[in-house]
């Protein structure tokens, strides 16, 4: 009954603190350029095949029709639906725990974690990024629950959580992938139950559908541009792969967008009459050449991404994405102990080592949330690879879920130890009564 008041009294707080400090950002949410491309998605109509296979996934443009395109009330359901998820999800760790008096510090943590303004402040800003972090909440709190409990309607509920995730942003469906491919190496080495294969194909199948559907909706094609413009056509090397390996008619018209966007100098990658066969190009062989050259140099590919892994993680700027009326709710001392801009790459090297650690030693087998710490770990830098080479506009904004990883697993490696010390503890206390 203690136990459950101190829920209760934590939630309460935490709603408190998310409701009192963003008032004045719920009535002006940020408004950014991109915005206007799913507001556009968001007035067509359900019935519409553009509006399931557009420019853009369709989760955040439901969620504008929903507001009926009003951004207030958007914001305040983004706001809604991340205090849900990160309560679940506080929840889900405690609940993992095997020290009765850890669980509501753990429920207490994960919901400080969740008031760092990298996390928090998205949710009044009119892009996907509040719905991304929230849907990885939710599927993490499932995904804890099912490892504690195998249930029919748990593996439906993580299916469905993980469907939404991925189309909320299309780097989230590769994270699926990568699960899938963990679970199918973990049910071969019989480390877990053949019942695992059931979540790895359909994360499998998840993930071929939203690349289906982002060739549908030529999603890629504008990341696709600001690399050809930003990395390749300046690397003289990648040119002349492209070139000689992939059929790419290198000109002067081409060579003249080197550094530019895809929308540099008034569209030209789209609009320029004489890049034309590079258009026809682009979409027949484009995005094929480009994932053959990275996988053909993984060290080079793999040094450029592990050269951004700090500054990615830190994303000095996030500020310059939200509304001028938000103010974080946690003083800067605080936000940094939870969600550090300093010593990234030592705080990855850490839980890697822990996951590496618990992978050899079957932690899970003691207490099951290890493998969620492990299913958590070994996809980071992964996911920081596909992020930093998936985009060359704002690479930050898009390896912030890679940031969300590595700082919520940090945290999960000092909850499990701690709630090991403290089990270890305990014991050797019931033993020392027992003997006298």
């Amino acid at each position: 009954m203690i136990r459950r008041i101190l829920y209760l009294a934590l939630f309460a707080l935490y709603v408190a603190v998310r409701l009192l400090y963003t008032q004045p950002a719920l009535v002006k949410p940020r408004v950014m350029d991109d915005t206007q491309a799913y507001l556009r998605i968001s007035n067509q109509s359900p019935l519409d095949v553009d509006f399931w296979g557009s420019s853009r996934p369709f989760v955040f443009p439901l969620l504008l029709k929903i507001a009926h395109q009003d951004f207030p009330t958007a914001a305040a359901l983004q706001l809604g639906f991340s205090i849900l998820a990160w309560s679940l999800l506080g929840l889900s760790v405690a609940a993992a725990l095997r020290t009765y008096g850890l669980a509501p510090f753990a429920f207490g943590l994960i919901l400080a974690l969740s008031l760092v303004r990298h996390l928090a402040g998205w949710d009044f800003t009119m892009l996907t990024e509040s719905l991304s972090v929230s849907w990885f909440a939710l599927f993490f709190a499932v995904g804890i629950w099912l490892l504690l409990d195998w249930r029919f309607e748990r593996i439906v509920a993580l299916i469905l959580v993980g469907f939404c995730l991925a189309f909320t942003r299309d780097t989230n469906a590769y994270l699926l992938l990568m699960l899938a491919g963990l679970l199918f190496l973990a049910v071969i080495l019989r480390w877990t139950q053949p019942r695992a294969l059931i979540l790895a194909t359909a994360f499998v199948g998840i993930f071929l559908l939203n690349n289906a559907n982002a060739d549908l909706g030529g999603r890629w094609v504008f990341p696709f541009l600001n690399v050809m413009g930003r990395r390749v056509l300046p690397n003289p090397q990648a040119v002349d792969f492209f070139e000689s390996n992939c059929g790419l008619a290198v000109t002067p018209a081409l060579m003249s967008l080197e550094g530019e966007f895809a929308n540099g100098q008034s569209r030209a990658f789209y609009n320029d009459p004489d890049l034309a066969d590079f258009r026809s190009w682009t979409y027949q062989r484009g995005k094929t050449c480009y994932m053959l050259w990275l996988a053909l140099n993984p060290v080079q590919s793999g040094a450029e991404a592990f050269s951004q892994f700090g500054p990615l993680v830190a994303f000095s700027d996030v500020d310059n994405y939200f509304t001028r009326f938000y103010k974080p709710s946690l003083p800067r001392p605080v936000e940094r102990l939870l969600y550090p801009d300093r010593f990234i790459l030592w705080i990855w090297a850490s839980v890697t080592l822990a996951a590496f650690i618990a992978i050899f030693t079957r932690a899970w087998r003691k207490n099951s949330l290890w493998a969620a710490f492990i299913l958590l770990v070994i996809p980071i830098f992964p996911h920081l690879f596909i992020s930093w080479h998936g985009d060359a506009m704002a690479p930050a904004r898009h390896a912030l879920s890679v940031g969300l990883e590595l700082y919520l697993s940090a945290w999960l490696l000092v909850l499990l130890l701690a709630d090991q010390i403290l089990l270890r503890v305990g014991n050797l206390s019931k033993k020392a009564d027992t003997q006298r």
